[in-house]
């Protein structure tokens, strides 16, 4: 793993130096699985889009993702029934607004409770918790499927 910090930002090079910190991260709940935001609409052929623009609201647990390369929307978990019209996500390192997306889960057993977006910067690889969302307890197989 490829992590950096400065002060309190953190750096990534690749989208599995996301998922290890992701993993890493410390609370009451663990992230027992990651799995990183993929754009598999049939115009992107064998090759799935990775890049995203992220609107994420922290205080309402609401996120969705609008794929560069072909402009595919997707709202994480029940965000379209709350949504709040966050801002675009920007890089606070140096404003760049494209992200490669990384989803955490925490699971009891095989039930998600709980999930988290993470960001990294495909410009200066900082990397930014965006949201996270308290889950009904949900299949972890249902939910991958879903994201």
């Amino acid at each position: 793993m490829v992590m950096r910090t400065a002060g309190t930002r953190h750096t990534a090079e690749s989208v599995t130096d996301l998922m290890d910190w992701v993993r890493s991260l410390e609370g009451d709940l663990q992230i027992t699985r990651t799995k990183q935001a993929t754009c598999q609409a049939p115009s992107h052929g064998d090759e799935p889009a990775t890049w995203f623009y992220v609107e994420a609201d922290p205080h309402h647990g609401v996120a969705r993702l609008r794929c560069l390369s072909g402009g595919h929307i997707y709202s994480v978990a029940d965000s379209d029934r709350r949504w709040t019209f966050p801002h675009t996500w920007s890089c606070n390192g140096c404003n760049q607004s494209i992200a490669e997306v990384v989803y955490g889960i925490h699971a009891d057993e095989d039930l998600a409770t709980w999930l988290v977006v993470t960001a990294r910067c495909v410009e200066c690889g900082e990397v930014a918790g965006l949201t996270d969302v308290l889950l009904a307890p949900t299949d972890v197989d249902d939910l991958l499927d879903q994201l």
